[in-house]
This record gives C-alpha cells, sequence and structure tokens, in this order.
C-alpha cells in the first residue's frame, strides 16, 4: 500500500516536469548510481549498485538575472549575440548582468560495482556550456529589438561571452582507501577523452552615452573555430551557431579529467550491518563528507583537425573605435567589420585556439538527521576555479544548495533550495527518483508565473542493486 501511495505521487508529478525538457541533473542522494559518479568520481565505488546503466538522460539549467534563454531551438544556441531574449519593461537591466546555459546530455553509460573496495564506469557525455558576464542589459535589448523603450545605464560595459560544444568519453575508476569499522574513505577518478565541436567568445568593452548612443568600442574581439558569423542586421538574428548531431562530425581535441574524495563516519548507532549482510546495500553512515575538482583540461581547435571544406584559418577579430556617437543601429556595422570587411583594424590570425573547460570545486555535506536511515540534510557548494578574465575560458556560476531529503533503495524525494551567486537568485524545487526515473527541476515558481523553466532533469536508468547477503 505504502508502494503504491509513491507511484501515484510520482505519477502526478510527472506532467510538470512534461513541461520543460529532460535532465539528469544534480542527484544527492545514495542511490543515485553513475549521476553521482558526474558529481564526484568517488562515488562509483559502494554505490549500492553492482551494475547501473543510463539509458538517456538530459541536464539543463539557466541561471540568469536578466532576458530569457531560447534553449529549445537547439538552431539558435547562444553565440553571444543571439538567444538573450528581453522584453521591454526589463526591470533589472543594469552595467552588470549575468546568464549562464548548461547542457548535459548523457548518453548510454555503465557503472560496475565489481568487488567491496573497486568499481569502475563508462561514461559518454555531450555538454555545452555559455556564459553571459559583465553585459549591459539594457544595451543589449536595445540591439535585439529597435522598438526597445526601456533606459540604458550610462557607463562602460566589460562584458564576455565564451560558448563551447564538447562530447567527453569518460573512463572511471575508484577504490576504497579505508574500510574501517567506524571511518570510511574512497578516491576515485574519471579521465577523459574531450572531442570539441565548436566554441566562440566574444569580449570587448563598450561605452555609451546619456541618450544610449555608442561613443567607443575598446578591444572587441571575435572568435569562432567555425568561422561562421551571424549576420548583420538590425536584430542580431542567426539561424543557428550551430547544427547539433549525435555524429562524430569533430573540429577539436584533448584530455581532461575529475578528481574526488568521499569520507564517512559512521558510530556505532547507524553501522548495524549483520555479518552476513552487505555493507554496499544499507546506508552506515552518521555525516558523509566529500570533495571533488570536476572539468579538469581544454580542447585545442587547429586547422590540422577541421573539416576539409572549411576555412584552415581560425581568427581572432579586433575591432577599436572612439569617434561619433553610434546609435544602436549603427552598431551592426561594427560586427560587420568583425565578420571580415575589417577598415580599421586588421584581423589577428590565429593558426589554432584552446579552449579550456569550466573547472569547479565541489564540496557536500550529507547527515543523517534520523537513525533510521530515511531522513537526510545534503548542502553543497560549488565554486568556480576559472576566472571569466581568461580568454577562450567558460567560467561555472558559483552557487550553494541545501536539501532536506527521504529516501529509500526504490524511492527519494528531496527539496533542493539553491542560492546562485553571480546572478543572486534564490531557486525552490523538487527531485524525485523512483527505480528508474530519475526526474527533479529547481524552478518550481517559474511553473506557478508562468516563466520559461531555468533548470530541469530527467533520466533513465536500468538499476541493479548489489546483493543484500
Amino acid at each position: 500500500m505504502q508502494r503504491d501511495h509513491y507511484i501515484i505521487s510520482f505519477i502526478l508529478f510527472l506532467p510538470f516536469l512534461a513541461l520543460a525538457q529532460y535532465g539528469h541533473g544534480t542527484v544527492f542522494d545514495n542511490y543515485g548510481g553513475i549521476y553521482n559518479v558526474v558529481q564526484n568520481p568517488a562515488n562509483s565505488v559502494e554505490s549500492k549498485y553492482r551494475y547501473h546503466i543510463n539509458g538517456m538522460s538530459y541536464h539543463f539549467f539557466n541561471p540568469t538575472d536578466i532576458g530569457e534563454t531560447d534553449f529549445q531551438d537547439i538552431n539558435q544556441n547562444p553565440n553571444g549575440f543571439n538567444a538573450l531574449k528581453f522584453s521591454e519593461n526589463e526591470g533589472n537591466a543594469s552595467n552588470e548582468n549575468n546568464s549562464a546555459v548548461n547542457q548535459d546530455i548523457m548518453l548510454p553509460s555503465v557503472l560496475w560495482g565489481f568487488s567491496p573496495r573497486h568499481a569502475a564506469a563508462f561514461l559518454w557525455r555531450s555538454r555545452s556550456y555559455t556564459d553571459y558576464q559583465g553585459y549591459n542589459g539594457g544595451l543589449w535589448a536595445r540591439l535585439s529589438n529597435a522598438d526597445y523603450n526601456g533606459s540604458i545605464s550610462i557607463n562602460t560595459s566589460n562584458f564576455n561571452n565564451t560558448t563551447h560544444q564538447w562530447d567527453e568519453f569518460g573512463i572511471n575508476y575508484a577504490f576504497a582507501a579505508i574500510r574501517g569499522n567506524y571511518h570510511f574513505l574512497k578516491i576515485g577518478g574519471t579521465i577523459k577523452y574531450l572531442a570539441g565541436r565548436r566554441g566562440t567568445e566574444v569580449r570587448g568593452s563598450i561605452t555609451t552615452d546619456e541618450n544610449g548612443n555608442v561613443t567607443s568600442v575598446e578591444k572587441l574581439t571575435y572568435l569562432n573555430t567555425s568561422n561562421e558569423f551571424p549576420p548583420s542586421n538590425s536584430n542580431m538574428d542567426t539561424e543557428g551557431f550551430y547544427t547539433y548531431s549525435f555524429g562524430f562530425d569533430y573540429n577539436g581535441q584533448g584530455i581532461g579529467g575529475d578528481i574526488g574524495l568521499v569520507y564517512e563516519w559512521r558510530p556505532r548507532e547507524t553501522n548495524r550491518v549483520g555479518a552476513r549482510n552487505s555493507s554496499a546495500t544499507v546506508n552506515t553512515y552518521k555525516l558523509r563528507l566529500s570533495a571533488a575538482v570536476l572539468d579538469i583540461g581544454s580542447v585545442k581547435y587547429s586547422k590540422e583537425d577541421r573539416n576539409s571544406e572549411q576555412d584552415n584559418n581560425i581568427e581572432k577579430r579586433e575591432i577599436t573605435y572612439t569617434g561619433n556617437p553610434l546609435s544602436t543601429s549603427d552598431l551592426p556595422t561594427l560586427f560587420n567589420e568583425l565578420n571580415g570587411n575589417n577598415d580599421l583594424d586588421m584581423p589577428i590570425q590565429q593558426g589554432s585556439v584552446t579552449f579550456a573547460l569550466p573547472r569547479s570545486l565541489h564540496i557536500n555535506a550529507d547527515y543523517l538527521v534520523l537513525n533510521d536511515n530515511k531522513y537526510y540534510v545534503n548542502f553543497n557548494y560549488v565554486q568556480a576555479l576559472t576566472s571569466k578574465e581568461d580568454e577562450f575560458t567558460n567560467s561555472r556560476f558559483g552557487m550553494a544548495t541545501l536539501a532536506p531529503r527521504f529516501e529509500t533503495p526504490d524511492f527519494s524525494v528531496s527539496i533542493p533550495f539553491a542560492y546562485v551567486m553571480e546572478t543572486s537568485s534564490i531557486h525552490v524545487g523538487l527531485a524525485v527518483r523512483y527505480k528508474y526515473i530519475t526526474a527533479g527541476c529547481a524552478a518550481l515558481a517559474n511553473i506557478a508565473t508562468g516563466k520559461p523553466l531555468n533548470h530541469v532533469y530527467f533520466g533513465i536508468s536500468l538499476p541493479v542493486l548489489e546483493e543484500v547477503f
């Protein structure tokens, strides 16, 4: 009867998830299996599973303090000039607006716990990450809408946008370094082959006067590894930054990895495992602490790796302008200059360019509130280890999440409260796991108000639990 109640609750929640898309998201419970390996590579050992096979999962996260990102049309991904949508009465347009888009598709992957002390996994992911930082929201709202009537702050906007799409094929290994009665420590790592699809970056400094006209442009640079450029028109529309496919059409390559460790304190009152029982099948800790450094590495794009039908030059184009004020209707001329019709400065030729992954530090603490192994509270902190000042480098937004949780081997539910530093935004969501399905959303308020979702995930997997005896 109790299990039927769980099933009914999940079915009632599922239609809300269908409004968004799919995604595997951020999973903190003890039965996340291969999804937990993404968060910390040490989680593969004693994962509660002999095998955990991911079929397909999708994760989308879009923290923003201005505008809306059109992620549903994959052919209009962010490229520095499009994808951000602004309303005419955007109240929080400032000189330091920030937005990020993180999309992560996990393709068929498998975790294998081949012994009590050792585990391995294979992960295949297709990822896209873009960050807009330091944008003058009013200026870009006016650029994207000729009828924009909002105010534009009078100052210099030092902005940058880096967008990168790549696939990664990872081999994970983790082992139990300490497996005592009260203390448990596991260490793990994942090495990845990185196959780059495409990258682009726009950065520079634009100064406006009291009428919203541009008075100077300093070191406005643009680089796109595909040598494609959005057409110069008043709406800054484009057919697409890239055409997404699951083929093996790669233009860059590199090596990367993750590394992490997990410590568990297992006092006598929670460490109740029978002599014939497997400790890997039950939760025995009172407190679990973990740390991981993710997305170490970079992808190099060079003419040797590019398709023969493409231009073999990778160009970083730069413009510097100071003179008569330019109205926003004149700005496409500047972008046309960047497109190669450059009479102001010659393009800076680059035979190759290296895009760094959004390297970040993840710290997690999980506490068992009641000793019946069902009620937990989790704290997770994410800190970027890259800077937005670094060229051709994505920088992950900092985030702190507090999530109370109820879990059993077949079912878990948690309510995450997340705070994003760069956008000063708070998100409240709901995450559910029932056997083969993991799903959640950190934007329940957006559903209630009719706004677009900025976080959603969904995953389908085949779990094979460890034997109890």
